[in-house]
């Protein structure tokens, strides 16, 4: 079942395509599914990596695409290869991380680097304020994100944040299921506390 209207998913991800194929295989797989659903990719602009993975497969099958990048990654990237979209030009990354935050209905982290963890982290301390209510899934293509969830799940039992894993942040394995958790949360169907 579709969702009452197209969710704008932001996928945060890797500007490189890791050692193995897995990750851009699933990058790619989310993008279809991203498409097939009816919804519109939010990302970080490249065609390298992981990131250039998921937007041409959503490009080919028919998502909406917008990406958002700072000026001086951009005149750096343009030479790659990515689909075309619409592009928003930031004139820093703190812009761009707020673009992002402000113009989508959930978060969809992929495996990548420093970047990417630092997008998820900062949606989870948004989250536990208070000031953002929308889904993060983590896809753990290959227990990418696994020591991450340890380290998020021993934080409130050491007393020092209060418990996300499970609520607003999710974990899964296949793209399928990721999508599904963030359709769950948008009221398409009933939440599972977590898919893998």
């Amino acid at each position: 079942m579709r969702p009452p209207r197209p969710l704008t998913i932001c996928v945060f991800g890797g500007a490189r395509p890791g050692h193995t194929a897995q990750a851009v295989d699933a990058a790619a797989r989310t993008g279809t599914e991203l498409a097939l659903r009816g919804h519109r990719l939010l990302y970080g602009a490249g065609g390298a990596g992981v990131m250039g993975a998921v937007a041409r497969a959503a490009h080919a099958a028919g998502a909406p695409i917008t990406g958002v990048v700072p000026r001086f990654l951009y005149e750096r990237e343009r030479a790659q290869d990515a689909p075309p979209q619409d592009h928003v030009i930031t004139d820093d990354m703190s812009e761009r991380k707020h673009y992002m935050l402000e113009n989508s209905d959930a978060f969809l982290a992929l495996p990548g680097g420093y970047g990417t963890v630092d997008e998820v982290l900062d949606v989870v301390s948004l989250q536990t304020l208070g000031r953002l209510d929308k889904p993060c899934v983590l896809l753990d293509t290959e227990g990418i994100w696994r020591h991450l969830v340890r380290l998020l799940e021993e934080l409130p039992r050491r007393g020092f944040a209060d418990q996300v894993v499970g609520g607003l942040l999710q974990v899964a394995t296949t793209p399928e299921a990721a999508i599904e958790l963030i359709e769950a949360h948008a009221g398409v169907m009933p939440a599972a506390a977590s898919v893998t």
